[in-house]
């Protein structure tokens, strides 16, 4: 057998394959460069090829920690574990990805720093005042304070004194000015605090306070109220000084026969003075100097009084005085019934009467009683009196007073509904709200529809989104709103009738244009048919034709199908157009387009 030069030619390939040597494209898409990571990190690339990606390889500081070929969606990734890397330190991470025909691309590396313990503080300065600034009244401290994690608080120190804390932005403090000495410089500086107790101190400024406060010339003023002068007294003895400052008092020194005693700093200004301890039957001088703030000093003329400790027989009572609560008053609960006392021998008792019954007797100072009122009659008054017994038995009822009782809460709360307005026209989703006030508190509100009950709210703000579209269309509804206290008591709300229209005839067909391809375009392999459609009401479906034959439909946006023109004659001309129909039925066809297959 031979074979001719034309039986060789006719064995061999008509076409020779192309060698793959276009490498793919790989970039790491998470973490981003220069962030801190602590615990597992998920590191993830995308990866893309010409043909296919056949493997993606991590890298941590140049070495070879693992590789992925799963790639789902071009994703590939490595779950980096940071603790096992230098604290506080950057990290490169790169990768190389690599194709089918082992064509390979490696990535720009990314910086990240390990940082699994939080030993970085937080970073804050102080925006006012600044340094030198002279200031008054309210002064806002203000500072700026960030973290890595979070702020926990702002401290704030004036002459190295801890003023408070602000736990949230803004980093904000209000000094009053008012209450330090004026016309002097005073250092303020601030802590930050983070989350792992980190902290930032933010130095020291100088501030100058000038509130325009004049120097104080005036001195204080008052008296001595008692004893009055001239008194016999016995035993220990209230002295009890009045004192006023055009500004602020500082003090009050008291004497006895020109013997300092004692210095009261702090309202009321008085002082028990034992006068068994004195010369009996003599007078003695009682001398006080009043001292406000600015050192200003006035001395009060001084009174004399006569220690008689062994007086002939008393025959005086004691005065008795209620101090709470007060006549009028609305009282719950428990009360402390207080009562001032005294008498020239001393108090023995003191005895309570509720309506005129007794309740209680005290024979201890400071006089009280703690009445539960939950014992008596509510929502009414009631007569409290008191009655003082002397170490003589000379008894003396104070002044009785009449307080009301109201332990319960009997109180209906009030509401309104203040969306939707009655005669409203209303769809879709309408949001119900409702306003609601109650002397105590609002426990919850009930919310009905056409008398069929809907919801409960317990939390302000008091909203329903109602779905008008599951009512009857085209008529009227009623709202209806019970408010309820947390005494249960209750309040029907004025119900307001709206109007339910959901339903609009839609009389407009929709739109549609062939997006891709263009017109005369020549195309080839799988083309993407697209189209753009639009109808105000919402598209039902959209078809897709090829010379007046359909293809495919679809009915979700992007409205695109795949057009395979592999199996068409090269340079065949075809029509392509589509058709949109809405929810109403309305159609409408595209202009149709003519394309050319050019596969080659």
């Amino acid at each position: 057998m031979s074979w001719t030069c034309e039986d060789l030619q006719d064995d061999l390939p008509k076409e020779l394959p192309v060698a793959d040597t276009t490498p793919p494209q790989a970039v790491i898409i998470y973490p981003v460069d220069g962030v801190s990571a602590a615990g597992d990190v998920t590191i993830v690339a995308r990866a893309t090829d010409n043909d296919v990606v056949d493997s993606v390889q991590f890298y941590i500081n140049q070495k070879w920690v693992g590789t992925d070929t799963t790639g789902a969606e071009d994703l590939f990734e490595y779950i980096w574990n940071t603790r096992e890397y230098k604290e506080d330190d950057f990290h490169f991470i790169s990768i190389v990805g690599y194709d089918a025909a082992e064509n390979e691309y490696a990535s720009f590396p990314i910086r990240i720093k390990a940082d699994n313990t939080d030993n970085e503080p937080p970073v804050a300065f102080l925006l006012n005042p600044f340094a030198g600034q002279v200031v008054q009244g309210l002064v806002e401290i203000t500072v700026e304070a960030t973290d890595n994690d979070s702020v926990q608080y702002v401290s704030y120190y004036i002459n190295n004194i801890l003023q408070g804390y602000v736990l949230e932005r803004p980093y904000t403090y209000l000094w009053n000015t008012a209450t330090v000495v004026d016309d002097e410089y005073y250092s303020i500086y601030t802590v930050a605090r983070d989350m792992s107790n980190n902290v930032t101190t933010v130095p020291p400024i100088s501030v100058l306070v000038n509130n325009d406060i004049q120097n104080d010339l005036m001195p204080p003023t008052g008296s001595i109220t008692s004893p009055p002068a001239g008194l016999t007294v016995s035993g220990e003895v209230s002295i009890i000084i009045s004192a006023t400052d055009n500004r602020a008092m500082g003090e009050v020194a008291l004497s006895i026969d020109g013997n300092y005693i004692t210095t009261i700093q702090e309202i009321p200004y008085y002082y028990i003075w034992d006068t068994t301890l004195e010369e009996e039957d003599e007078e003695h001088t009682i001398s006080v100097v009043l001292i406000d703030l600015a050192g200003n000093e006035t001395a009060l003329n001084p009174i004399s009084v006569f220690v008689d400790n062994e007086p002939p027989e008393d025959t005086t009572p004691p005065t008795v005085l209620i101090m709470e609560p007060a006549a009028g008053q609305n009282l719950s609960g428990i009360v402390s019934i207080k009562v001032h006392a005294e008498d020239d021998t001393g108090i023995d008792r003191i005895e309570f009467f509720v309506n005129g019954d007794s309740v209680h007797t005290d024979d201890t100072e400071p006089y009280s009683f703690e009445w539960d009122t939950e014992t008596v009659t509510d929502d009414m008054e009631h007569i409290v009196a008191v009655m003082g017994f002397d170490l003589d038995g000379n008894g003396m009822l104070g002044s009785p007073i009449a307080v009301y009782i109201d332990n319960f809460d009997n109180v209906a709360p009030s509401g309104q509904i203040l969306s939707p307005v009655a005669g409203q026209t209303v769809d879709g989703m309408t949001t119900i709200e409702i306003s609601a006030t109650d002397n105590v508190g609002i426990k919850t509100i009930d919310i009905a529809i056409d008398g069929n009950y809907r919801t409960t709210l317990t939390e302000f703000p008091y909203t329903y989104e109602w779905d008008t579209t599951s009512e009857t269309d085209d008529s009227d509804h009623v709202i209806s709103v019970v408010v309820a206290d947390s005494s249960d008591n209750i309040a029907y709300v004025q119900p307001v009738s709206v109007y339910v229209n959901n339903i609009t005839d839609d009389t407009t067909p929709p739109v549609i244009a062939i997006t891709n391809p263009l017109s005369g375009q020549s195309v080839s392999g799988v083309v993407n048919f697209t189209v753009m459609a639009n109808d105000d009401f919402g598209i039902s479906v959209v078809e897709f034709f090829v010379d007046g034959e359909s293809i495919d439909s679809v009915t979700e946006e992007d409205y695109q199908v795949d057009w395979n023109t592999l199996s068409l004659e090269n340079g065949s001309q075809h029509t392509l157009s589509a058709s949109v129909t809405d929810h109403a039925g309305h159609t409408t066809i595209a202009q149709p387009i003519l394309v050319t297959v050019s596969n080659e």
